[in-house]
């Protein structure tokens, strides 16, 4: 399995455990009460899940955006 493969399914799997904890835990119940809402744009659930994500996948916000950059024109070849 090359590289980009593995780390996309080990991302995807990450996403989704960390997905359930947080509704096995309620988080987003909690933002709610915590009046944390946009009125426009991505939401909040989708932003702490997405913060998340980078800290478990060891990650920076700016070589997350480089890889998918990287990914995105692999995979238009």
């Amino acid at each position: 399995m090359n590289s980009i493969a593995h780390n996309y399914e080990n991302s995807k799997y990450i996403s989704e455990r960390i997905r359930r904890f947080f509704k096995a835990c309620g988080l987003w119940e909690i933002l709610r009460r915590s009046n944390a809402y946009k009125e426009k744009g991505i939401s909040v659930t989708t932003i702490v899940e997405y913060l998340f994500c980078l800290v478990f996948r060891n990650r920076s916000a700016y070589t997350d955006i480089l890889f998918q950059a990287v990914a995105t024109s692999w995979a238009s070849r």
